[in-house]
């Protein structure tokens, strides 16, 4: 038992000491944050997003995102936004997998097609107007 718990407390050290950013300063002095990103992501990952409007702030429901996690860069999902609530994002992954994600601890790029980009001109302006 005292084994487990000890594991457990080695295991705790280890994930709140990778929850580092290596690109945070460098993102706060660049003037082009999705250039500058996709300059340091791996290959396989940046010609996945190239296309992609990176976004920070506004994001909708019914977005079909992109996240790659701040600290080891690498995408770890992508799905269609289902809702957002008290800064958390509820991604639809697939069918019958849905998760929740923390905003804060992802580069989020977003797919923007003609029809939800109209679609999604429509929430921008019922926001504002709210």
């Amino acid at each position: 038992m005292q084994i487990i718990q000890e594991l457990f407390r080695n295991k705790n050290k280890r994930n709140s000491s990778m929850d580092c950013e290596p690109l945070k300063s460098v993102l706060e002095w660049s003037p082009d944050k999705k250039d500058t990103l996709l300059y340091y992501l791996p290959l396989d990952v940046k010609t996945k997003v190239i296309n992609l409007d990176f976004e920070e702030n506004n994001l909708y429901v019914q977005d079909r995102i992109f996240c790659i996690k701040r600290n080891t860069l690498e995408l770890e999902h992508r799905g269609t936004i289902l809702f957002i609530d008290g800064g958390k994002i509820g991604v639809k992954i697939t069918s019958v997998k849905t998760i929740t994600i923390d905003p804060n601890k992802y580069y989020i790029f977003v797919k923007c097609k003609k029809t939800i980009s109209k679609q999604r001109e429509f929430m921008k302006q019922l926001l504002e107007q709210l």
